[in-house]
């Protein structure tokens, strides 16, 4: 059965943009919110890690949650908005996925794509090892070992042996992309230095003086109509790598409300035992954090969120401020990424990171009352 509940109709006039370099103005964009709930019956949902660890189908008509600790996968039927069903994955043995193996993503087939270091398997959606891509042993240089990860994997639409790797270096934090195939075993690698100028937002932690990780910017990758679009939460920008050109551009935007980077920049190094760590991310946080494009193939538009949160002086169990609220943007792009609107939604307090394109919509992860929920952005005519 599908549930509705009314969170809110409220139209909003959004001012027009100007997108750096091409100018060019919009029309005036109306929104209303509302939420859908989803019936799971009698079940529970997975819902501690925020859908984190999910990924919505290529027609969109269904999504998987998967619980890391059981390995549990939730499909959600979204056009009915209920669970049709779980599917139990087995850590170990011939159809294993590992135990610590949990993103995934859904292919083009409707097969599941499991990653991990030296692990890229498809499984079918009865928990059955269909395939070993062997990613690790075509490109050992890059994948056999643990010095590098794969951040994501995309498979082409047009043709399933050409697997796009966009994968990370941890040593110095650079980030590359390998363009594969399959059939034949090679590869092709490509470095992405267009992403070095986030070190300027990334702070070494050190814990009693030895290296214990670091904190700085996100990268968002999706894939659309034979593109792969890249952009880092702490830039106003685009990166674009053409499929059938095996080209790199790049957009970008300096905007009064969003600027064209973000203006805090933190200490290179930070110590732990001293608790300075939570003022860096509560700065950071209060920043303006640029999050993922998605496409809008019925509007033919790109949508993005950006936002800048607000902390109170409570502190969490893992040393950080808690967000008390947050001031929420959306960015209307046209299908060459010109700006056609961008203004604040003030409805939105807070920020899913899990959120798509469906029907026209926006629809956003939404916990109520720890039952699974989306609220729906709609585009009024």
């Amino acid at each position: 059965m599908r549930h509705l509940f009314l969170f809110a109709i409220i139209p909003f006039l959004f001012s027009c943009g100007k997108k750096a370099d091409k100018g060019g103005f919009s029309d005036e964009i109306k929104l209303s919110i509302d939420t859908v709930m989803v019936d799971a019956g009698e079940e529970f949902l997975s819902l501690n890690y925020d859908l984190n660890f999910s990924s919505l189908s290529p027609d969109k008509s269904y999504l998987i949650n998967l619980n890391p600790e059981t390995h549990v996968a939730e499909k959600i039927d979204l056009n009915n908005l209920v669970l049709s069903e779980k599917i139990q994955f087995e850590k170990e043995g011939p159809n294993g996925v590992g135990q610590r193996t949990v993103y995934f993503s859904i292919l083009p087939d409707d097969r599941l794509l499991f990653r991990n270091y030296m692990f890229y398997k498809v499984f079918d959606q009865k928990a059955q090892l269909t395939e070993d891509l062997e990613l690790e042993k075509i490109a050992p240089e890059y994948l056999g070992d643990s010095e590098r990860y794969a951040l994501q994997v995309f498979q082409s639409n047009d043709d399933p042996n050409r697997v796009i790797v966009f994968g990370l270096k941890w040593e110095n934090y650079t980030y590359f992309i390998l363009d594969m195939d399959l059939e034949n075993r090679t590869y092709t690698a490509k470095d992405l230095p267009v992403f070095e100028k986030g070190k300027e937002f990334r702070t070494n932690i050190l814990y009693n003086g030895s290296p214990a990780g670091g904190y700085g910017p996100s990268i968002y990758s999706t894939i659309e109509n034979g593109k792969i679009y890249f952009n880092m939460n702490a830039f106003n920008e685009i990166h674009i790598f053409d499929l059938e050109s095996d080209s790199l551009s790049t957009e970008g935007w300096d905007t009064p409300l969003l600027g064209a980077k973000r203006t805090y920049i933190p200490p290179k190094e930070v110590e732990m035992t001293t608790g300075e760590l939570k003022e860096i991310t509560r700065k950071a946080g209060e920043d303006v954090s640029y999050k993922h494009f998605v496409w809008d193939e019925s509007k033919k538009r790109f949508y993005r969120f950006s936002i800048k949160q607000k902390f109170g002086e409570e502190i969490d169990e893992y040393d950080e401020y808690v967000a008390i609220g947050a001031d929420v943007f959306l960015s209307v792009f046209d299908e060459d990424l010109n700006l056609v609107s961008e203004q604040l939604v003030p409805e939105l307090k807070e920020l899913s990171n899990k959120y798509f394109v469906k029907d026209g919509a926006i629809w956003m992860y939404s916990n109520v009352d720890d039952e699974l929920a989306f609220t729906r952005i709609n585009f009024v005519d």
